[in-house]
């Protein structure tokens, strides 16, 4: 039997279905304003080292846990440190010894997680008089004072007796050092292993030059270097959106080294511009030689040892140009580590 659309059934099933989808709208509506939003800044332009945080993005890590991220590129980790003490974004990726010194000098940061020793390289021509440490001695350097280099150089050279001093510094933007070097502008380079290093070494290739390179971490400086660094005082106000963004980047670290070139594609997915197998190396280095200690298979992926956080703390307080002395409590915390 056919009812009119005045019948009272059809009128109330109306109204049911009205509210119904009320209802739903209103419960969407609420779910998307439960998102927590963080404005995330990367350490430098996004290279493959950076897929864990697309990974996290892009798998649901980050929105399976309250989170809404926006992922912003960097301009070197004093640039990023910087922004993330000014309120310009809420939490990052960023070199440990510049945030120490950022500390030092009344920024309101602070390390939630390490991701491994610092990555730098020491890269010059194969063809150069350099044949050791002390021949930077009077050569020129290609560096710009917003990188972590800028601080850690001279660390590194008082610590193997260098004479800073003496080294040429050519203030050159980062993107150009691997031209620069290639092009015999300069005689020797300060890169991050999985992100510029890789860039100079396929320059160099490219026009039939050998290089050589050493790591400052197999030579005295062997402490934290990259971080997950935040504001603050979100530690006490929004503990839950900082727990989230730790771990759910560790996930997207874990998945990134597991599942390399799928992480690959979601990468050059949201950056097409990136050159795919220049990307695939960096990556590769990252997930396997940088940001996964062997002890943070034992402790938890970002958990930072006392006494190794107590040995980058005082280096960095005695061969840094800091505003004051800290204390290692003052600039980090394993609260947010899963282990």
């Amino acid at each position: 039997m056919k009812r009119s659309l005045n019948h009272p059934g059809v009128a109330v099933l109306f109204v049911a279905l009205l509210l119904w989808g009320s209802g739903a709208f209103y419960a969407s509506s609420a779910e998307a304003a439960e998102k927590s939003k963080l404005v995330v800044r990367l350490d430098f332009i996004v290279g493959g080292k950076h897929a864990p945080w697309f990974i996290a993005r892009d798998k649901g890590f980050y929105s399976k846990r309250g989170l809404s991220v926006d992922l912003q590129a960097g301009k070197g980790s004093a640039d990023t440190v910087r922004a993330i003490g000014a309120g310009l974004a809420d939490v990052g990726f960023a070199d440990m010894a510049t945030t120490i010194v950022a500390r030092s000098r009344g920024i309101p940061v602070l390390a939630v997680a390490q991701l491994g020793y610092v990555p730098v390289t020491i890269v010059w021509r194969e063809e150069t008089p350099i044949k050791g440490l002390k021949d930077l001695e009077g050569k020129s350097w290609a560096i710009s004072p917003g990188q972590a280099q800028w601080f850690l150089m001279p660390a590194f050279c008082k610590i193997n007796n260098i004479n800073f001093k003496a080294i040429k510094i050519q203030n050159t933007a980062p993107p150009l050092q691997p031209a620069a070097l290639v092009a015999k502008k300069v005689d020797f380079i300060t890169m991050f292993r999985a992100s510029n290093d890789e860039v100079a070494q396929r320059a160099a290739t490219k026009r039939g030059i050998k290089l050589k390179r050493i790591y400052m971490r197999d030579n005295g400086l062997n402490i934290y270097g990259s971080s997950l660094i935040v504001r603050e005082e979100l530690v006490k106000k929004r503990p839950d959106a900082i727990r989230a963004y730790v771990e759910a980047t560790m996930e997207g670290l874990r998945y990134a080294r597991d599942h390399q070139e799928e992480a690959l594609q979601i990468l050059v997915k949201h950056k097409p511009e990136l050159k795919k197998d220049l990307a695939r190396v960096q990556l590769k280095h990252a997930v396997e030689e940088v940001f996964i200690l062997p002890e943070s298979l034992k402790s938890g992926f970002g958990f930072m040892q006392p006494d190794l956080l107590e040995k980058t703390v005082r280096i960095t307080n005695k061969y840094f140009t800091v505003g004051r002395k800290v204390s290692s409590g003052e600039v980090y915390t394993n609260q947010f580590i899963k282990k």
